[in-house]
């Protein structure tokens, strides 16, 4: 059965759509462009359609991935040329290429995550300032936050250990931080998160909320990021 990796953007009013969605979204594509979809054996088969990394609702994506299954070999341009005018609005392809045999699961694959965010600041702050509560922030051995287990009850959980940068810029009143994160299967970082700790931390006030972008996701060789190609 032959997968196809697809690389697009999930942006504007894509943002707002949920990754559940956003799989009947590439299955309702697939089957309007008239692809030959790969189905999963069983009582309830189904588009066999992977993705890297779960987006959260209202965070953009400029290079996310998803594998789609066919039941026979086309060529990559065709898949293109099909997907590409049957998504929703805001989600664009970007490449598609064929998986060789035998590669790892896209989602085993992930391992980090890069972000960027931008808001409007209350109480605007020079730049030397940001670097300073972000070396701060950074310096600390422990950040724990809250968060739900599968019961609903409240649980600490350190994200340090999962933070490996954090930048932030400043020009006039707008924030910009940029984060890389641990992500995938052995553990995930929620930007959210961490943007949340920060502003507790250095009493940084926003007018409104960040705009979020998940600007890439990666796998790991040795400690060198590469793409999920």
């Amino acid at each position: 059965m032959p997968s196809y990796r697809i690389q697009y953007s999930k942006e504007g009013p894509a943002r707002y759509i949920s990754h559940l969605d956003l799989l009947r979204a590439f299955e309702r594509a697939g089957r309007r462009a008239g692809l030959p979809l790969a189905f999963t054996q069983g009582f309830n088969p189904h588009p066999i359609i992977a993705f890297a990394a779960p987006l959260g609702v209202g965070t953009a994506g400029d290079a996310e991935y998803a594998d789609l299954g066919l039941s026979e070999e086309l060529a990559v341009g065709e898949v293109l040329q099909a997907l590409a005018g049957a998504l929703p609005e805001g989600v664009r392809l970007l490449e598609v290429r064929l998986v060789l045999e035998k590669s790892p699961a896209l989602m085993a694959g992930v391992e980090r995550a890069t972000y960027r965010a931008r808001a409007k600041l209350k109480n605007p702050v020079d730049q030397q300032k940001l670097d300073n509560m972000i070396a701060a922030f950074m310096s600390r051995t422990e950040i724990w936050v809250d968060r739900k287990n599968k019961a609903g009850r409240k649980k600490k959980f350190d994200i340090r250990p999962g933070i490996f940068a954090l930048s932030g810029r400043t020009a006039d009143d707008i924030i910009i931080i940029e984060a890389e994160l641990k992500a995938g299967s052995s553990g995930n970082i929620r930007f959210e998160e961490v943007l949340n700790a920060l502003l507790t931390e250095s009493h940084l006030l926003l007018e409104g909320h960040f705009i979020l972008n998940r600007t890439g996701v990666y796998t790991l060789e040795g400690q060198v990021k590469k793409t999920l190609w």
